[in-house]
């Protein structure tokens, strides 16, 4: 990755900058713009990974994931409102990220409040249909939004939008580790609870288990962790959905495991970021998402089917 984009690097260049040699120019590709990408790419890609395996097994649902929810869009649309409307001059003195990072959890916290209210708290497809519903508007919101904005601020958020790892600086990742660490390890404590989740309330009920508050704990830490990344990258879908699959699938186990689902994801999105990088012209890694995720849900649904319709 640190090696691959519109100016590509050698491989032996590589080493000798990371090493401590290397020209100006060389330093600057590698170090100062490809770097921080390299380290913020795999983490996003854990953090989504693992907030889907959270809400999936928690709900029962292999779709339940953060983006499908509403959770993701949520996020976007409080981010982009703050900067095409609002802009940061209601946050003076607050740096970029930590203003984008409230707004966005406002956003998210907003979207699972209606979830609670019209959905419920528990694994009916209510739920889904309430979050497939929620996601559409806020789809329409930043719509509205970025039409009744100026060109220049439009232009701003549009890349942002499509999801992308490439403008993340070294700035953004001390902020992104503080912020993204608290709600994975609240996620872990309340986590050790999931596998009893994985067949019916009841029996994890008769087991001690506070089910309901199992279950909003690990929603909240996903929103956390949703939050975050999108405050960073912008809202990339699929990767919430698909990694816990993958996981679930190469694992054999009967649901997600967390620690798998967060590896899939972190190699997931760091393969689309390749990929990216590959081309001959700039593509965020959200639409890499789309293209690689698409299909691969397709086939993951109609393996699902398949395995069901045998006796």
């Amino acid at each position: 990755m640190l090696g691959l984009g519109p100016v590509p690097i050698p491989p032996s260049t590589v080493l000798s900058v990371l090493t401590g040699g290397g020209s100006g120019r060389e330093i600057t590709v590698v170090w100062d713009l490809r770097m921080p990408v390299a380290i913020a790419t795999p983490l996003v890609g854990a953090a989504l990974g693992v907030a889907g395996a959270w809400t999936q097994t928690s709900s029962r649902n292999p779709i339940a994931s953060p983006d499908v929810l509403g959770v993701s869009g949520g996020a976007a649309v409080a981010v982009v409102l703050g900067t095409l409307v609002a802009r940061p001059e209601f946050a003076v003195g607050i740096p970029t990220f930590w203003w984008r990072c409230l707004l966005a959890m406002a956003g998210a916290a907003a979207i699972v409040a209606l979830l609670f209210a019209f959905g419920g708290l528990g694994t009916s497809s209510r739920v889904i249909l309430v979050g497939v519903a929620l996601s559409l508007m806020c789809h329409a919101a930043v719509s509205y939004l970025m039409v009744r904005a100026d060109l220049s601020r439009a232009a701003e958020a549009q890349t942002w939008l499509a999801g992308s790892t490439g403008l993340v600086r070294w700035e953004a990742l001390p902020p992104l580790v503080a912020a993204t660490v608290p709600f994975a390890l609240l996620g872990a404590w309340r986590g050790r609870d999931l596998p009893l989740l994985a067949h019916d309330d009841d029996s994890a009920r008769a087991l001690g288990v506070d089910v309901d508050r199992v279950r909003a704990t690990l929603l909240i830490a996903s929103t956390g962790l949703v939050a975050v990344t999108v405050s960073v990258v912008g809202p990339i879908g699929f990767v919430a959905l698909v990694a816990p699959q993958l996981a679930r699938l190469a694992s054999r186990a009967p649901t997600a495991p967390p620690v798998a689902s967060a590896a899939a994801g972190a190699a997931l999105i760091s393969g689309c970021a390749v990929i990216a990088s590959l081309l001959p012209v700039t593509v965020p890694v959200g639409l890499i998402t789309a293209i690689v995720g698409g299909p691969v849900l397709v086939a993951l649904v109609v393996r699902g089917s398949t395995a069901r319709s045998i006796p």
